[in-house]
């Protein structure tokens, strides 16, 4: 009787094995690609709801200045009110991560099985946010045309964000990048060499 019962626990671990090394790499591929959009939409609604609650325009991010002709003389940055919406906006993206809905990271195993009709089905292998790594963000401008005479700026706070992933058998690391535009307007007349001001000072 001992023989039969250890067979069987030696092709249950073989089956077993064999199926795990077949579907991690697939629950990977899912499991970073569900994490990735998840991610990305928590910076985005991070950065609307800052800027929804702060209330803020182009005028808060940027300060023109022009001559007495109206003609355009200098873009500054707001370095004081640049640096703290920053702040609020990272600060919030990581206390949405460390408390993600468990729910909205689990992959249905019918989803594994590379099999259209099972895809969605049967029970759900669980992954889990086990920490949240580096979260920094940058400021970035941009200037393009916008008709005769008329430039186009914008200002794009460049969100850099890592979490990792508990898996079966691993911790898997995830990173995502998103730029989101925080505030535009289109200037007439040219743009100044002094909006380097913008470099030196975006917070």
């Amino acid at each position: 009787m001992v023989l039969p019962v250890v067979l069987a626990s030696v092709l249950a671990g073989a089956f077993f094995h064999a199926a795990n090394e077949k579907l991690l790499p697939v629950l990977e591929t899912v499991a970073v690609s569900q994490t990735t959009n998840l991610m990305t939409q928590v910076i985005n609604a991070a950065v609307d709801d800052r800027l929804l609650e702060n209330d803020m325009s182009y005028a808060d991010f940027v300060t023109v200045s022009t001559d007495r002709e109206g003609r355009v003389t200098s873009l500054t940055s707001n370095t004081a009110a640049n640096s703290r919406f920053k702040r609020q906006v990272v600060e919030t993206v990581i206390r949405q991560f460390e408390t993600l809905d468990k729910d909205a990271l689990a992959v249905p195993l019918g989803t594994l099985m590379s099999q259209p009709l099972l895809f969605g089905a049967g029970p759900c292998i669980r992954v889990e946010v086990g920490s949240v790594g580096d979260v920094t963000a940058d400021y970035s401008h941009s200037f393009t045309s916008a008709g005769v005479n008329q430039t186009l700026h914008r200002v794009c706070l460049d969100i850099a964000a890592t979490v990792y992933l508990f898996l079966p058998g691993e911790v898997l690391p995830v990173s995502v990048t998103s730029s989101v535009c925080v505030a535009e307007t289109v200037i007439v007349g040219e743009i100044p060499d002094t909006y380097l001001n913008l470099e030196k000072g975006s917070g």
